[in-house]
C-alpha cells in the first residue's frame, strides 16, 4: 500500500533469529570445541597466549554444553561498542556469581582468549569490568584454572601495571588472593611471560594491536603505549620475582633475544616519558641480578653511553631509574668509565643538573650523589685531575643551595640537597684527612673547601633572606662538632687529625670575624641578628654523631663504606662538643656585650629587639663566670648593674626579659645580698611594667615564703602597686596581672595572706566595678570569677573590712538576680557567683542585718521592674531570692527566732509598692470589663470604673511572677526521682554529695506568706483573663501570663499541706462574693491532688462540690460567676433542670437569666438534641414569658428607651442577661419561638437602641458599655437569621414577622445604630487608660455593623432633613481608614464598598443627562469630575502625597538599593493603600461609561503613578531581587479574601501584592498606560515581575471566568482554550458567521491582546475594522475581555437591527458611554456619537461635519 520497507526485526539481546537447522547442528555436538587462536602460514600470529585476538577471530559457533544464555553474553563480548561489552561483562559476572562450579567450568576454554582483548580494551571501564570478572572466575574454580593458568598469568601480570588504578587495583589484589607465592607462578610460566613481552615489545605496533577495531589513530596509538608501559614494568616485577632462583638459562635465552632487537633499545629514547622509566627500571632489575647481569654484557657500552646520556632527564618518573642503572653500572663495571668522554659527556650535563637543582628531583637524585661521588677516582676521569672534578661539582652544588630560585625550592628539596652536599663535603674531607701520603696541594685545597664551600656561604647567608638558612647551618654545626670529636677521640694522636684541627682554628677564627664585622656597623639589619642567634644555636646543640639518614661513615682505621640503604635513624645520647665550653661561649659572651652595646646607644623597639637576642643567648650558658665576663669589672654586681640601667628606655617584652635575666643572676649571689638588693634597687623603679614583673618574682614560689619577702609585700609602696594593677585589669584583661592577683591571695599555713587588709579592700572595690555594668566584655566574667574564688579567703581572719564584705555582697546578690548566661557570661561563672554568697551566707561569713536586709530587697523591687524578665530569667530570680531566705537563716538554732527571722526576710523581699490592693483590684475590674465584653461572662460584682494604663500591668505581672515563684521555690515539693526509683527493700544509701531539693522547705506558714500568696493567686488568674481577651499582646506579657497559670496549677497541684489551707481561704472569699476572681479560682482547684486520678471527670466533680456548697449556703451569684468560668470545661449535659441552682428562687432577675444561659450553652452544642431538651426549651421561653409580663407590670424593668446612667449597676444587669438569653434562644432555637417573643425581640430591639442612643456619650461606664454590647449583639444575630430565612421557605407567622420587621423597625433600628457608632467613633476624646476598653468596646461592635444595611443609612443622610448629611458620611468613613484600630479601618471600607452602588448610581443619572444636550458633549468629563464620587477622595489622596513621594524617592527600581530601604510606616501605609482598595472597587463595580470618567480623573490628577510606584515599593524585596526569574511562589500575588483582609497582623507586603493584582485585574488600561510611559529601566523591571508572578494567576482567572459564564448571549457563543490563553468568539445571524480570537499576551494584562478575525460579513475591510475596534476597546478601557465581547457583540446586533453607525469611530455603540450615534449632520444627514465629534473638531480645529464639510 506504499509503505516504508519493513526491517529486518530486531531480537532479544542481540542473538541470532532462530533456526531449527543451526539448533540440530548444535545439538549433535557431543565434545566441546577448544577455541584458540587460529594460526596463520605467514607467522603473523603465534600460539595463544603471547599475542591479541581481534573481533573478528571470535568464534561463530559453541559447544553445546555452554547454555544459549552464556552463548549470548559471550557473542556481546565480541562487539565493538564499550557499552555493550560493559553490559556484557555485568551479565557475566552475575551470571558467574549465580552458577554452580560445573556450569562455570564450561566458559573456562573460551574465558582466555576474550579475557586477552578486554584486559587492554581501549575503555578503562571495560579493562576493570574483564578483572573483576577473572577475580571472580579464580576464586570460584580455583584448581580447575590451573590448565589455563599459561595463558592467563602474562596478561594478568601486565594488568598489574595498568594506568587506570581501580584495575589495576583488582589484578593485583586478584594475584595474591590467588597464589600464595607468586615467585613460582612466575617460574612456572617464565616462557609464556617472555613470549608475551617479547611480542609486545619487538614485533606489535599501534596498528597490529587494533587490527579489526575502528579505534581512531589517537586510540590506537593510546592503547600501544599503554601495552608497551605495563609490559615493561611485568617484566621487571617478573625480573624481580626470579632474581633468587637456581635456574635462570631459559629467562637469559629469552632476555637475551629481546636485548638484542634493536627495537628494544628505541624504547630508551621515547618521546613519552613513562614508555622510558618503564625501559630503565627493567634494565634496572636485569642489572640488579647477577645472574642476569651477562646478558647486558655485550650491549654493556650502548647502555652505559645511554644512561649517562640521560643523567641530566628532568621528568621525576625517569631520573630516578635513569640514576639507580648509573650506579649500578659503576658498581658492576669497573671500566664503566671507558665509553664515556667525562670532559664532554658526563661533566656539562652533571654540572647542569646540580646547578639547576636537580631539575625539582632532588629526592630521587640526591640519595645518589654520594655514592656516585664515591666511584669516582683518578683512573676513572681520563684526562681530568680530581680534585678540579670535585671543586666544580661542590661549586656547582653550593650554587644550586645559596643561589635564589624561582619558584622557590621546596622545605624537602632543600633538606636533601644540604644532607648531600655535606655528606659529600665530609667524604672528600675525611679521604684527604686519611690519605697517608697527603700532600700540600691537598691540604690547601682542603682549606680552599672550608672557606669557599663553608665559611663564604655561611657569609652570604648570614646577609641573604633565604628560607633554607637553617638547614646549612645546621648542617655545618654538625660538621664542626665532627671535626671537633674527631680532634678529641684521640688525644695522644693529634697527627692522625691534623688536618681537623688546623680547619677547626681556621673555622673560629673566621666565624669571630665574620660576626663580629657585621655587628660592627651603626644599624644591624634584624635578619643579620636573627641568623647569627641561628648559627649560635645550632653550634651550641651540635651533634657530633656520624650516624645520618641516609649514609654512614666507618671509623677512620677502617676502610670507608657507603650504604645507600636507608637506615631509621636513631637519636643517641652524646656528650657536648669541647668547642661549646671554649671557643663558642667566648663568642656568645662577646655577641652579649656587643648587643648591650647597641642597647645603651638606642632605645625603644630598636633595643628591644637586641634585648631579645640577648635573652636567647644568655639561655645557652647561666653561670657565673659566663655573667662575669659580660663586664669588664668582671663583677656579677656590676652585670645587675649594667642590666637594671637598660630597664628605662626598653619596652615591656624587653623590660621582662631584663628581669629574667636579673633574678637569674640573683640566684649566683648570697641569699641576704640577693634580697637587699631586690629591696634596694629594684623595688625603688619607678616603671610600672617593671613593678609588674618584680610583684610576680616575688608572688611567686619559693620566694613568697620567704619572711623578707612577706615585709617587702607589706610595705605601702607595694601596696599601691597592686592597687595600681587591680584597676588596669578591670581595664585591659591583662591575664598576667589577673594572675599576680590571684597570687596575691595565697594563704599560708595559718590562713594568713601575703597582703594587708587595706590592699585587699582596695582591690575588691576595683574588681567589682564590671559587675555593676551591662556584661559587654569579657570583663564581666573575669571580675565576677576571680571574686568568687577569692570570697572564702576575705571573709577568714579579718583579712578585709566588715564594710567592703557587705558592699561586695550586695553587688554579687544583685548581679546574680540580674544576669544570666550569654556570650559574654558563662554558666559556670554564674553558677561561682551565685554559690560565693550562699555559701558566704550558710557560713556565717556574712550575716544579715536589718539595714542589709532592707538593701537586698531594694534590689529585687529595682531588679523587678528593670531587668527583662522571661520564664528561665524568672525562675533563676525566684531561686536566688528563695536561696537567700533560706541560706541566711539555716544557721539560727533557735527555731522560734529562726521562723520570725524567714517571715522578716519574706516579707521584706515579696514586698513592692507597685503590687498594691489598690492596683490588684483596678487590674481585675480592667479583666473583667474585657471578658464580659469579649465572652458575655456576667459581671456580677458592680464597679464603675475599668480603666488602667497598659504600662501598668507589665510591672505588676512581673512583680506577681516573681513572688509567686519564690514562694512556690520555698514551700513546694519537688519529686525527687533518685528517692522514687528506690525499692523499698533495698538497702543502698544514698551517695554523700546528694543534696534532697525538699530538704529546706518551709513546714509553718505564717499568715504573711499565706496572705502573699493568695494575692499573687488572683493575680494569676486575672492574668488569665487578660490572656484570654486580649487582641494584640506582646510576646513578654503572654509569657508572663502563661508562667503565673503555669506556676498556679503547680502549687495547686502540689502535695503540700498548703493547698487544703489555700482552699479553705478561697472558699471563703467566693462565700463573700466580693471579686469575680475570688470566684473563678476556684474553676482552679481541679488542679489539686485529690482530682488528678479523675481526669476528664474531676471538673464535673469539682463543680458538684462547689455547687452543694455555695448554692447550700445562698452565694448564687457566687455560684453563677463559678460556673460560667467552668462552663467551657464541663462536658455536655452536665448542667439539667434537676440542678441544685434550679430548684432556687433567686431574688434577682439576672441570676435566673444567666443560669438559663448556661444550661442553654451546655446543652445545645451538639448536632443533634434530644427529647430532654424540650424542657429546657419550654422552661426557658416560659422564663421569658414571665419576664415580658413583669415588663408589662413594671413599665421600666427591661429599660425601654432610657438614660442607663441614672439606672442601678444591677438593673443594668438584668436587662443584660435576658437580652443576651434572648440572644441565645434566637441562635438556638428560633422556630420555637411564639409571635409573642417575636414581639419581644422587635419591641425590646427597636427600644433598647433609644437607650443606647441616649446613654452612648457615657460609654466609658461598664454597665453601659455591656447593654450597647449586648443589644448590638441582639441585633445581628436577628438580622443574620431575616436573611437566612428569606432565602428558602419559611411559615406564615416568619413571614409576616419578618415583613413587619422590615416594614416597621429596620430602617429606624439601622439608622439608630449606625448613627450610635457614629457618635462613638466621630472625633472621640479617649484618655489614655481607657484605651483597651475603648478598642475592646469597638472590636465587639464591628461584626454588627458589618450587617447593618447601608442602604438605609444612605438615604438617611441624603434626606434633606437629615442632619447628617452624604459628604458627612463620606468624610467619616474616610476619616476611619486611618484610625489606629484594624477592626475600625476594616468597618469603614465595608461600608463605602456598601455605599458605592448608590452613589455610583447618582453618578449615572448625573452623567446620562448632561450626556443628552449637545453643548454637555465637549464639556461633560470635565463637568462631572468635580461631582462624581471618587472626588470625594481627593482631599485624602492628597495628604499622604508627602509621605508616599519619601519611599518613592528611595526605590528607582534598581537591585542595589534594596538594601538601604527605610522601614515603611505600616499603618500610614495601610491608610493610603485601603483609600486605594475603595477607588478600585468603585471603579469596578461601575458601568463602562462612568468607569471611563473615573479612570480620566486619575488620570488628569495622576494619581495612578505613585500609587503604582509605591505598590512596587512595599512588596517584599525578595520578589524585588528575583523579579526577574520565578524563585518564589505566586501566592503571594493571589487575592485576599474578606476575612484574611481582617486580620490584624495581615503583612503591609502581602497587601500590596494583593492589590497590584486587583488594580491589574480591575483596571488594566490604566496600569497599561502607567507602564507604557515608564523608563526603560523601570518598564523591564515591571515587565518582569509581573511576567512572573502574576501573569499567569490573572490569564487563569480571566479565562475560567469567561469559561464559567452561565449565562448565554444570543447569537453568540464564546470558546475557551487554556493552554494557549485563546478566546474564540464566533456570532451567528441567519446563515451568517464572524469569527474572533483573541490572544493573551504573557504579560498580560500589561502586553496588548491580539485579536484576528476569521470569517466576516463585510468583507476583509469590515474584518479589519472590528479587529482594531476591538483591539483598541481591550487596550484603552478598563474592561474584562467578556465585556470586550459583549460590546462588540451588541455593535453587531444594533447594526443587524438597522441602527447607523457612527462615522468616526465606525461603531454603532461607543465604547466609553455604551451610546448610540445620536447627532445628525443637517447637511448630509450622517449620525455622529457625541464624544467622537468634539474629538473632530478638536483634532482638526474646524467645526465642519467630517463627511459633508459642511458647518455642522
Amino acid at each position: 500500500m506504499g509503505g516504508k520497507t519493513k526491517q529486518t526485526p530486531r531480537t532479544k539481546n542481540n542473538a541470532k533469529p532462530s533456526s531449527s537447522s543451526r539448533s540440530a547442528e548444535l545439538l549433535g555436538s557431543a565434545t566441546p570445541m577448544f577455541v584458540g587462536f587460529s594460526a596463520q602460514a605467514d607467522g603473523n600470529l603465534v600460539p595463544f597466549a603471547p599475542g591479541f585476538a581481534s573481533a573478528e577471530q571470535m568464534p561463530e559457533t559453541f559447544d553445546a554444553s555452554i547454555s544459549p544464555q552464556t552463548q549470548i553474553i559471550l557473542r556481546k563480548l565480541s562487539k565493538k561498542d564499550p557499552m555493550t561489552k560493559k553490559k556484557a561483562l555485568q551479565e557475566m559476572h552475575e551470571l558467574i556469581s549465580e552458577s554452580d562450579l560445573d556450569s562455570v567450568k564450561n566458559i573456562l576454554p573460551l574465558w582466555p582468549k576474550f579475557y586477552h582483548n578486554l584486559a587492554n580494551d581501549i575503555d578503562h571501564t571495560v579493562r576493570e569490568q574483564s578483572q573483576t570478572v577473572l577475580q571472580l572466575l579464580m576464586s570460584k574454580c580455583k584448581r580447575a584454572m590451573a590448565p589455563y593458568l599459561k595463558q592467563l598469568v602474562p596478561v594478568l601480570l601486565a594488568s598489574r601495571f595498568d594506568n587506570y588504578a581501580p584495575a589495576a587495583s583488582i589484578a593485583i589484589n586478584t594475584l595474591q588472593e590467588t597464589f600464595a607465592r607468586p615467585s613460582e607462578v612466575c617460574l612456572h610460566c617464565q616462557t609464556e611471560i617472555l613470549d608475551y613481552s617479547t611480542r609486545n615489545l619487538t614485533f606489535h605496533t599501534a596498528a597490529t594491536l587494533s587490527i579489526g577495531k575502528s579505534l581512531k589513530p589517537e586510540e590506537a596509538e593510546q592503547k600501544y603505549q599503554r601495552v608497551i608501559i605495563s609490559t615493561f614494568k611485568a617484566l621487571s616485577y617478573f625480573l624481580d620475582q626470579i632474581s633468587e632462583a637456581a635456574e635462570l638459562e631459559q629467562v637469559k635465552e629469552s632476555l637475551s633475544t629481546l636485548v638484542a632487537h634493536q627495537k628494544f633499545w628505541s624504547f630508551a629514547k621515547s618521546k613519552q616519558p613513562p614508555i622510558k622509566a618503564a625501559w630503565f627500571e627493567c634494565v634496572y632489575h636485569m642489572l640488579q641480578c647477577a645472574k642476569l647481569v651477562e646478558v647486558l654484557t655485550p650491549q654493556k657500552n650502548q647502555l652505559i653511553t645511554l644512561s649517562f646520556q640521560f643523567i641530566d632527564d628532568t621528568d621525576p618518573l625517569v631520573a630516578p631509574h635513569v640514576w639507580g642503572c648509573v650506579l649500578l653500572l659503576q658498581s658492576n663495571y669497573d671500566d664503566w668509565y671507558v665509553p664515556l668522554n667525562i670532559r664532554k659527556a658526563l661533566l656539562p650535563k652533571l654540572s647542569s643538573l646540580l646547578c639547576n637543582a636537580f631539575n625539582r628531583n632532588a629526592q630521587a637524585i640526591c640519595p645518589n650523589l654520594l655514592p656516585f661521588l664515591s666511584k669516582i677516582t683518578s683512573a676513572s676521569l681520563q684526562d681530568m685531575d680530581l680534585y678540579e672534578f670535585y671543586q666544580r661539582f661542590f661549586d656547582d652544588l653550593k650554587s644550586a643551595l645559596v643561589d635564589a630560585h624561582d619558584p622557590p625550592l621546596a622545605k624537602s628539596d632543600a633538606s636533601i640537597m644540604h644532607s648531600a652536599y655535606f655528606e659529600c663535603l665530609r667524604l672528600v674531607l675525611q679521604q684527604i684527612n686519611n690519605n697517608a701520603e697527603r700532600t700540600e696541594q691537598m691540604e690547601v685545597f682542603a682549606y680552599g673547601l672550608l672557606e669557599h664551600q663553608l665559611l663564604e656561604p655561611i657569609a652570604h647567608l648570614l646577609r641573604s633572606d633565604s628560607a633554607h638558612v637553617k638547614y646549612f647551618f645546621q648542617h655545618t654545626s654538625a660538621l664542626v662538632a665532627f671535626w671537633d670529636r674527631q680532634c678529641s677521640s684521640d688525644a695522644t694522636n693529634k697527627n692522625a687529625f691534623a688536618l681537623y684541627i688546623k680547619m677547626l682554628n681556621k673555622f673560629w677564627t673566621r666565624i669571630f670575624e665574620l660576626i663580629t664585622n657585621d655587628l660592627a656597623v651603626e644599624d644591624v639589619n634584624e635578619q643579620l641578628l636573627s641568623h647569627v642567634l641561628l648559627l649560635v644555636q645550632d653550634l651550641h646543640v651540635a651533634n657530633p654523631s656520624l650516624e645520618t639518614h641516609s649514609v654512614k661513615f666507618a671509623e677512620p682505621a677502617n676502610e670507608e663504606e657507603v650504604s645507600s640503604q636507608h637506615s631509621t635513624p636513631t637519636r643517641k645520647a652524646h656528650e657536648a662538643a669541647a668547642f661549646i665550653q671554649k671557643e663558642l661561649k667566648q663568642l656568645v659572651i662577646k655577641l652579649v656585650r656587643i648587643c648591650l652595646d647597641k642597647v645603651t646607644a638606642s632605645s625603644g623597639y630598636i633595643a628591644g629587639r637586641y634585648i631579645r637576642q640577648v635573652r636567647t643567648l644568655t639561655k645557652l650558658f647561666t653561670d657565673a663566670e659566663f655573667y662575669k665576663g659580660l663586664t669588664e669589672l668582671g663583677e656579677l654586681r656590676a652585670t645587675l648593674d649594667r642590666f637594671v640601667a637598660l630597664l628605662g628606655k626598653l619596652n615591656d617584652d624587653a623590660c621582662e626579659s631584663v628581669v629574667e635575666i636579673l633574678f637569674e643572676i640573683l640566684t649566683l649571689l648570697e641569699p641576704q645580698e640577693s634580697f637587699d638588693y631586690i629591696a634596694q634597687t629594684l623595688l625603688k623603679l619607678q616603671l610600672h611594667r617593671v613593678q609588674n614583673l618584680l610583684l610576680h618574682r616575688l608572688l611567686s614560689y619559693p620566694l613568697c615564703t620567704e619572711p623578707v619577702v612577706r615585709q617587702m609585700l607589706a610595705s605601702p609602696e607595694t601596696c599601691t602597686v597592686i592597687t595600681r594593677i587591680a584597676e588596669e585589669v578591670v581595664v585591659s584583661n591583662d591575664r598576667d596581672n589577673l594572675n599576680l592577683l590571684h597570687k596575691c591571695f595565697f594563704q599560708t599555713d595559718t590562713g594568713d595572706i601575703l597582703i594587708n587588709a587595706a590592699t585587699v579592700d582596695k582591690i575588691l572595690l576595683a574588681m567589682c566595678k564590671p559587675l555593676e555594668q551591662t556584661p559587654m566584655n569579657d570583663m564581666v566574667e573575669v571580675c565576677g570569677s576571680f571574686i568568687a574564688q577569692i570570697m572564702p579567703v576575705i571573709c577568714s581572719k579579718d583579712n578585709s573590712s566588715l564594710a567592703v564584705r557587705q558592699q561586695i555582697f550586695l553587688r554579687l546578690f544583685k548581679f546574680s538576680l540580674e544576669q544570666r548566661v550569654g556570650d559574654y557570661l558563662s554558666q559556670d561563672t554564674l553558677w561561682e557567683i551565685t554559690t560565693c554568697w550562699q555559701d558566704a551566707l550558710s557560713s556565717k561569713d556574712i550575716e544579715i542585718t536589718d539595714e542589709l536586709l532592707q538593701s537586698c530587697a531594694g534590689i529585687v523591687e529595682q531588679l523587678s521592674q528593670t531587668v527583662e524578665l522571661n520564664t528561665s530569667s524568672l525562675e533563676c530570680m525566684a531561686e536566688a531570692m528563695a536561696k537567700f531566705i533560706v541560706c541566711s537563716t539555716e544557721n539560727i538554732e533557735q527555731e522560734p527566732q529562726r521562723l520570725a527571722r524567714i517571715d522578716e526576710s519574706i516579707v521584706a523581699l515579696l514586698s513592692s509598692t507597685i503590687k498594691s490592693s489598690s492596683s490588684i483590684q483596678q487590674f481585675e475590674q480592667h479583666c473583667v470589663y474585657l471578658e464580659a465584653l469579649e465572652d458575655c461572662i456576667t459581671p456580677a460584682v458592680p464597679f464603675d470604673n475599668a480603666a488602667m494604663e497598659p504600662t501598668q500591668i507589665l510591672p505588676l505581672l512581673k512583680r506577681a511572677a516573681l513572688n509567686l515563684s519564690t514562694i512556690c521555690k520555698l514551700v513546694c515539693r519537688v519529686d525527687n526521682p533518685q528517692l522514687t526509683e528506690q525499692q523499698p527493700d533495698t538497702e543502698d544509701e544514698l551517695t554523700e554529695d546528694y543534696c534532697d531539693p525538699n530538704a529546706n522547705l518551709l513546714k509553718h506558714w505564717s499568715e504573711a506568706l499565706i496572705t502573699e500568696l493568695l494575692q499573687c493567686l488572683q493575680l494569676a488568674a486575672t492574668a488569665d483573663i487578660w490572656l484570654n481577651v486580649s487582641q494584640q499582646l506582646d510576646n513578654d506579657c503572654e509569657e508572663l501570663t502563661l508562667c503565673l497559670a503555669e506556676q498556679l496549677k503547680s502549687l495547686m497541684g502540689n502535695s503540700s499541706e498548703l493547698v487544703a489551707i489555700i482552699r479553705q481561704r478561697l472558699e471563703q472569699a467566693a462565700l463573700q462574693q466580693q471579686s469575680v476572681v475570688s470566684c473563678r479560682l476556684l474553676g482552679d482547684l481541679v488542679h489539686c491532688e485529690q482530682y488528678a486520678a479523675f481526669e476528664e471527670s474531676a471538673t464535673i466533680l469539682l463543680h458538684e462540690e462547689l455547687s452543694e456548697m455555695l448554692v447550700g449556703q445562698g452565694a448564687l451569684k457566687a455560684y453563677v460567676m463559678t460556673l460560667q468560668h467552668m462552663l467551657p470545661k464541663l462536658s455536655q449535659k452536665a448542667l439539667t433542670l434537676n440542678s441544685a441552682v434550679m430548684r432556687t428562687e433567686p431574688d434577682v432577675l439576672w441570676i435566673k437569666a444567666a443560669v438559663f444561659r448556661c444550661l442553654i450553652l451546655n446543652n445545645f452544642q451538639a448536632a443533634v438534641n434530644e427529647q430532654t431538651d424540650r424542657n429546657i426549651i419550654f422552661s426557658a421561653l416560659q422564663f421569658l414569658t414571665q419576664v415580658g409580663e413583669q415588663q408589662t407590670a413594671q413599665n421600666q424593668l427591661l429599660l425601654y428607651n432610657v438614660d442607663l446612667l441614672q439606672q442601678p449597676y444591677e438593673a443594668v444587669l438584668n436587662v443584660v442577661e435576658v437580652i443576651q438569653l434572648l440572644n441565645e434562644v434566637l441562635q438556638r432555637f428560633p422556630y420555637e419561638l411564639s409571635i409573642k417573643h417575636w414581639d419581644a425581640i422587635r419591641i425590646g430591639l427597636s427600644s433598647w437602641v433609644l437607650s443606647v442612643s441616649k446613654s452612648i456619650k457615657h460609654y466609658a461606664d461598664p454597665k453601659i458599655s455591656f447593654f450597647i454590647v449586648a443589644v448590638y449583639q441582639l441585633f445581628a444575630t436577628l438580622v443574620t437569621f431575616v436573611r437566612s430565612e428569606k432565602q428558602k421557605s419559611s411559615t406564615e407567622m416568619l413571614k409576616n414577622v419578618i415583613d413587619e420587621w422590615e416594614s416597621l423597625f429596620a430602617r429606624e433600628v439601622n439608622v439608630v445604630l449606625f448613627r450610635t457608632y457614629y457618635e462613638l467613633t466621630h472625633e472621640p476624646t479617649v484618655q489614655s487608660d481607657m484605651q483597651a476598653c475603648y478598642a475592646a468596646l469597638l472590636e465587639r461592635l464591628m461584626p454588627t455593623l458589618e450587617l447593618l444595611d447601608y442602604s438605609f443609612v444612605y438615604a438617611h443622610c441624603k434626606a434633606p432633613s437629615s442632619s447628617h448629611s452624604l459628604d458627612h458620611l463620606c468624610n467619616f468613613l474616610l476619616k476611619q481608614l486611618h484610625s489606629n484600630q484594624h477592626s475600625v479601618r476594616l468597618n469603614a471600607v465595608h461600608a463605602l464598598r456598601q455605599l458605592t452602588p448608590q452613589f455610583v448610581a447618582d453618578d449615572i443619572e448625573v452623567n446620562d443627562k448632561q450626556s443628552e444636550q449637545l453643548e454637555s458633549a465637549a464639556t461633560s468629563s470635565s463637568t462631572i469630575s468635580q461631582w462624581h464620587f471618587l472626588h470625594r477622595f481627593e482631599d485624602y489622596l492628597t495628604r499622604y502625597d508627602a509621605l508616599i513621594r519619601t519611599y518613592l524617592e528611595e526605590f528607582s527600581f534598581k537591585l542595589s538599593e534594596l538594601d538601604d530601604l527605610e522601614p515603611i510606616d505600616r499603618h500610614a501605609a495601610f491608610s493610603y493603600l485601603l483609600i486605594w482598595d475603595c477607588i478600585i472597587n468603585v471603579c469596578a463595580k461601575s458601568p463602562v461609561a462612568l468607569r471611563s470618567v473615573y479612570t480620566s480623573w486619575l488620570n488628569d490628577n495622576r494619581y495612578e503613578e505613585n500609587f503604582l510606584h509605591f505598590l512596587f515599593r512595599a512588596m517584599p524585596v525578595d520578589i524585588l531581587r528575583n523579579h526577574s526569574a520565578k524563585i518564589h511562589s505566586n501566592g503571594v500575588y493571589k487575592e485576599l479574601s474578606w476575612s484574611q483582609l481582617k486580620d490584624p497582623q495581615l503583612p503591609l507586603e502581602r497587601y500590596a501584592c494583593h492589590l497590584y493584582t486587583e488594580v491589574l485585574r480591575k483596571l488594566p488600561a490604566v496600569v497599561r498606560k502607567w507602564w507604557n510611559t515608564c523608563q526603560s529601566r523601570q518598564k523591564n523591571f515591571v515587565d518582569n515581575l509581573t511576567t512572573n508572578y502574576v501573569s499567569a494567576l490573572i490569564c487563569t482567572e480571566e479565562l475560567k471566568a469567561i469559561a464559567s459564564r452561565k449565562e448565554k448571549h444570543e447569537n453568540m457563543q464564546v470558546t475557551v482554550h487554556t493552554s494557549t490563553r485563546e478566546v474564540l468568539a464566533v456570532y451567528s445571524i441567519d446563515e451568517a458567521r464572524m469569527e474572533l480570537v483573541i490572544t493573551l499576551a504573557s504579560n498580560y494584562p500589561l502586553g496588548a491582546v491580539k485579536v484576528e478575525c476569521g470569517k466576516q460579513i463585510g468583507g476583509r475591510a469590515n474584518s479589519r475594522n472590528v479587529g482594531m475596534q476591538l483591539t483598541i476597546f481591550l487596550t484603552h478601557q478598563n474592561g474584562t475581555i467578556y465585556d470586550g465581547l459583549t460590546l462588540w457583540k451588541n455593535n453587531l446586533d444594533k447594526k443587524f437591527e438597522g441602527v447607523e453607525e457612527c462615522y468616526v469611530c465606525y461603531t454603532v455603540i461607543h465604547q466609553d458611554t455604551c451610546q448610540l450615534p445620536k447627532l445628525t449632520c443637517k447637511t448630509c444627514k450622517k449620525k455622529f456619537h457625541g464624544p467622537c465629534l468634539y474629538k473632530w473638531f478638536t483634532t482638526s480645529s474646524k467645526s465642519t461635519c467630517p463627511i459633508c464639510r459642511n458647518v455642522f
